[in-house]
């Protein structure tokens, strides 16, 4: 499945998003597009 995520913000609480994104790739969704304001901005770049 082909998705899109929108990465928010909370600091030190933005790293969760890897772990989001991790199990979306484990689960065999590819990701499409990403979103991201101020800490899922950055993770988002990664």
């Amino acid at each position: 499945m082909r998705v899109a995520v929108a990465l928010g913000s909370g600091g030190a609480r933005g790293y969760a998003h890897i772990g989001v994104i991790n199990e979306l790739h484990e689960r065999g969704h590819e990701i499409v597009g990403i979103a991201g304001s101020s800490m899922g901005s950055l993770v988002g770049g990664l």
